[in-house]
């Protein structure tokens, strides 16, 4: 479906040439926060696919202005180290502090505790802040976490946003070198390494095998003065996105990183008996356990499967099959796909948050199609849930 490809990415970068900026969704009240920036690696899967050279010509320079919107201002955080070496980071900032216009009643209600103007509006940033990760919400975000008005989205630096961007800062380098922009292509690979050096530095933690999200001591406000690097404020709760930096090539091909990091998530507790929950708390939160999302599934397995590790491989085949009996039976039973799923229970959609589970599901649908490409499906093989 290279037409249909073609069309989202040309849609995307329609927003990004009218705003600056990815919008989180394709609606007037969407243009006060981004989301998580993956356009650069949809450009790239169809250029792999298709030769398409027009494509990243229409695209390049879009590209360049979203990644600019991320690494600069009220999302560009700087972090030194102990030996004064300067990282620069970026994290979720939405640029609006009301109550979500889609959600203005449920944000009002949260906001009820708050007697002070300000600290309700520096709330609304941070529920806003949220629906710019996708993550909205869960308890990666709370300071404490049974308390839900001490959401800090802004507060944290996220292990997966700056892997998207060090995706980006690889795919833009890649693109530019394709059209002969060999200054644009030499300087994001020189822009890839020192994010992988600050991801190493600031998020890497050697003991759990996993890359940890980092708390802010005062990242409320617009600007974030440079901080020094404090181990006490890497997030040491377990996340699905501890594990997401394995989706890129620089960590997924490091082969000693792979066998520690699959040995952390075999007994971190998130692989259930139907795929990877997105927390271990729950919450009520529909971005926290029993609830496994699609895209989380994805990356982690795709992470997994492409490392020459022969044991990284038979675990992402496992946690596929997982996933992929869960949807069937799920659709067997109602009909339809879901938005989400419990990992706790084959055949069983997830729940929580603000609203009844979706149906449909574009990120459902994609990562089932992606798993039966990558490893298939023996005719003679169950596709019931195994009791």
């Amino acid at each position: 479906m290279y037409k249909t490809a073609k069309a989202i990415v040309t849609n995307l970068v329609s927003f990004i040439d009218a705003y600056g900026y990815v919008l989180n969704g394709a609606r007037a009240y969407y243009t006060n926060r981004s989301q998580p920036p993956l356009l650069s690696a949809m450009v790239f899967e169809i250029y792999n696919q298709t030769g398409d050279v027009e494509l990243i010509k229409t695209c390049l320079s879009a590209l360049l202005k979203e990644y600019k919107f991320w690494n600069s201002g009220i999302h560009e955080v700087s972090i030194h180290d102990a030996q004064q070496n300067k990282y620069s980071l970026s994290r979720y900032y939405a640029m609006w502090n009301k109550p979500r216009p889609e959600s203005s009643t449920i944000d009002k209600q949260s906001s009820s505790k708050f007697l002070n103007a300000s600290e309700k509006q520096q709330f609304y940033r941070e529920l806003a802040s949220a629906a710019e990760s996708g993550w909205d919400f869960g308890t990666r975000w709370m300071r404490d976490t049974s308390e839900f008005t001490t959401l800090a989205t802004t507060s944290v630096l996220p292990v997966d946003l700056n892997v998207f961007i060090l995706k980006m800062e690889l795919d833009i380098s890649f693109l530019a070198r394709e059209i002969g922009a060999d200054g644009i292509a030499e300087n994001f690979l020189k822009a890839s390494q020192a994010r992988q050096r600050a991801i190493n530095s600031v998020f890497w933690n050697e003991k759990m095998g996993q890359w940890l999200d980092y708390w802010l001591s005062n990242g409320t406000t617009c600007k974030v003065e440079s901080q020094t690097w404090e181990a006490q404020n890497q997030n040491q709760n377990v996340f699905a996105s501890n594990f997401v930096p394995l989706w890129i090539d620089l960590f997924n091909s490091d082969t000693p990183l792979v066998e520690k990091v699959m040995r952390s998530l075999q007994t971190s507790g998130l692989v259930c008996a139907a795929g990877i929950a997105t927390s271990l708390t729950n919450s009520g939160q529909q971005w926290d356990f029993p609830n496994g999302w699609a895209p989380l599934q994805h990356m982690i397995v795709e992470g997994l499967a492409r490392s020459k590790l022969i044991e990284a491989r038979s675990m992402a085949k496992e946690i596929a099959e997982r996933w992929i009996r869960t949807n069937y039976v799920a659709y067997k039973k109602t009909g339809a796909m879901h938005e989400k799923y419990d990992v706790e229970k084959c055949g069983e959609s997830g729940g929580g948050g603000e609203y009844v589970v979706q149906t449909g599901f574009g990120w459902s649908n994609g990562v089932v199609l992606a798993f039966l490409e990558e490893f298939g499906w023996p005719r003679d093989q169950s596709i019931d849930c195994i009791s």
